[in-house]
């Protein structure tokens, strides 16, 4: 019995970056949609693929794959010039 709660703690803090990657998604998504709003000289062909790729990022964030989420939501992110 002490060692399932010796290794309770450790699991909590295996899965917290996965649970903090699953929320991240939707923040990011929102920072896309905000610059995606404010852009006025964004080219049709950048904001095409600015769209497809929040697109992609929100489909892989409801099937839980976060991490692959974050890459695609990141290079949106990086033709908008944004943080």
């Amino acid at each position: 019995m002490q060692a399932c709660h010796r290794l309770t703690p450790i699991l909590v803090l295996m899965l917290m970056p996965a649970l903090a990657w699953a929320h991240s998604c939707p923040l990011e998504m929102h920072k896309i949609d905000q610059a995606l709003a404010k852009a006025k000289s964004l080219d049709v062909a950048t904001e095409k693929r600015v769209r497809e790729l929040r697109a992609e990022g929100e489909k892989l964030h409801r099937q839980d794959k976060h991490g692959e989420a974050m890459l695609v939501l990141g290079s949106a992110k990086k033709l908008l010039k944004i943080e």
